[in-house]
């Protein structure tokens, strides 16, 4: 076995308004085992700045170790959308009755190329299936459609799902949707 090399990762918050302090967030040891995606849980740390309130938080990382491991840290390239680093936040209204409305699920034009749900109607006769599928004739299996960058794509692989070999079938026999893409997929379900 070859020698495990890490390096550590530091995450600091910087107070805004140029007062230049700053204390530790968190600190993460990470093996150079290969190359990827890290996740730095910071969630206690953002509760505490946004309860400071403010609209401007700042926070910095730090790579101990990476120049003497020749680690090369991605830039963020504006058109690589597949390397851009990102923070999920979960947000809940505390108090009141305001309502806040939720970008739409269904392709309607005002999507902004993002993912959105195109209806489908998947017909069991027209691919061929239907000498074994005896119900139902059909079902609304829909697709995505639309750009979903790296950071909202999920786990990779999930996209050889059962839905996704029906909607090839149609693909394959050169009916719409044709131009189906790897798109965003549900990361949970409401009950």
């Amino acid at each position: 076995k070859g020698l495990r090399r890490k390096v550590t990762v530091r995450v600091h918050y910087y107070e805004p308004g140029g007062q230049n302090m700053h204390w530790p967030v968190m600190e993460k040891r990470v093996e150079l085992k290969r190359s990827g995606w890290h996740t730095f849980p910071v969630s206690e740390a953002v509760r505490e700045m946004l309860a400071k309130g403010g609209r401007r938080q700042d926070l910095d990382i730090h790579c101990e170790g990476c120049e003497a491991a020749n680690v090369l840290p991605i830039l963020v390239d504006p058109s690589d959308p597949s390397h851009r680093p990102f923070l999920v936040v979960r947000a809940q209204q505390a108090e009141g009755k305001h309502r806040i409305r939720k970008r739409g699920l269904e392709c309607d034009g005002n999507n902004g190329g993002l993912c959105c749900r195109q209806q489908f109607y998947i017909d069991f006769r027209l691919i061929g299936w239907n000498d074994w599928i005896i119900a139902p004739a059909g079902y609304y299996g829909n697709y995505c459609e639309g750009s979903c960058p790296a950071y909202m794509a999920g786990v990779p692989g999930s996209a050889s799902s059962f839905h996704t070999a029906v909607v090839n079938q149609y693909r394959m026999r050169g009916m719409s949707p044709g131009s189906v893409n790897s798109c965003c997929i549900p990361t949970n379900f409401s009950t």
